[in-house]
C-alpha cells in the first residue's frame, strides 16, 4: 500500500530516501513531477522506491535517474524484489538517493539495502550500490577505482567474500563481474523460495557496485514528459506537463 510517509528529502543533504515495507501495486505514473534543472539530458524520472513496490509520485521519491540505471540494474533490482513478494516473501527496504549537497540536486549514488524474510522463515540481507551514470561511465569509473589503493577495504554488508581476498583479487573479479552484467533480479530468489538459501556467490557477493543490461522493459511504463502523463499495460496517455520526453520504470 503506498504511502508517503515511508518517503522523505533530508533537509541539510538532499538525499532522498524510501524506508519501509515493500508491497505489490499497480504501477502508476500519474502525476509526476516535472523535471528541473538539475536533471541531464540522459536522466529520467526515476522511482527511489517502484510505483509498482509501493513508492510515492512526490519529490519525495522521485528524482533525476540516469536513463541506462533507471531500465538496467535498478529495474533488474526491482524485478528481483517483485519476484520475491509474488512468492509469499516480505521486504522491509531502505533505498537512498544519495545526493549530498542541496535538496532538488541530482543524485550521486543510488543504494538499495533490503531485509528479505521468506516463506520458509530463513531472512536475508540484499545490498546494492550504483553510480548515477551511464553503463559505459559506470565500467570506466570501476576501471579507475581499481587502481587506487584501498578502494575496496571498506565494510560491505551484502559482501560475504571480500574478507577473504586481498584487494587487488577483489578487484580483479569485481572487474570480470562488472563484463558480465548479471542480472541483480537472481539475488532475491535463493532455493526457490523453499528451504536453506543457496551459499554466496560472486553474483551476489559483487553486484553492489555492478552494471546490469539485462533487464528488459517489461515493467516499464512510457512516460511523456506530462505531469498527468501515464502509460500502463491497459493504454497510455499524455499530460501536459514539463514537456520532456523520457520511459520511466516502474
Amino acid at each position: 500500500m503506498r504511502n508517503s510517509q515511508y518517503s522523505s528529502v533530508d533537509a541539510k543533504t538532499g538525499d532522498v530516501t524510501y524506508k519501509g515495507p515493500l508491497s505489490l501495486e499497480k504501477g502508476d505514473h500519474s502525476h509526476m513531477p516535472s523535471r528541473t534543472e538539475a536533471f541531464l539530458p540522459d536522466d529520467e524520472r526515476g522511482h527511489v522506491n517502484g510505483s509498482s513496490l509501493g513508492g510515492v509520485n512526490s519529490r519525495a521519491n522521485v528524482v533525476a535517474q540516469h536513463r541506462d540505471l533507471n531500465h538496467g540494474a535498478f529495474l533488474s533490482v526491482e524485478k528481483g524484489e517483485r519476484t520475491a513478494l509474488q512468492n509469499g516473501a516480505a521486504i522491509e527496504s531502505e533505498k537512498t538517493a544519495v545526493v549530498n549537497s542541496q535538496p532538488g540536486d541530482r543524485p550521486l549514488i543510488f543504494t538499495v539495502n533490503d531485509t528479505v524474510i521468506y516463506p520458509d522463515g530463513h531472512t536475508e540481507q540484499i545490498f546494492h550500490s550504483f553510480l548515477n551514470e551511464g553503463n559505459a561511465d559506470q565500467v570506466t569509473w570501476n576501471d579507475k577505482a581499481a587502481s587506487l589503493p584501498d578502494t575496496f577495504d571498506a565494510p560491505n554488508p551484502g559482501d560475504g567474500l571480500r574478507g577473504s581476498m586481498d584487494s587487488e583479487s577483489y578487484a580483479a573479479l569485481m572487474d570480470s563481474i562488472d563484463a558480465e552484467m548479471p542480472g541483480l533480479d537472481a539475488d532475491y530468489a535463493p532455493a526457490d523460495f523453499s528451504g536453506v538459501p543457496e551459499a554466496v556467490d560472486t553474483v551476489n557477493a559483487f553486484s553492489d557496485m555492478g552494471v546490469n543490461s539485462d533487464a528488459g522493459f517489461d515493467d516499464c511504463s512510457a512516460d511523456f514528459g506530462g505531469d498527468a502523463g501515464n502509460a500502463d499495460a491497459g493504454g497510455a496517455g499524455a499530460g501536459d506537463g514539463d514537456g520532456g520526453v523520457s520511459v520511466d520504470t516502474d
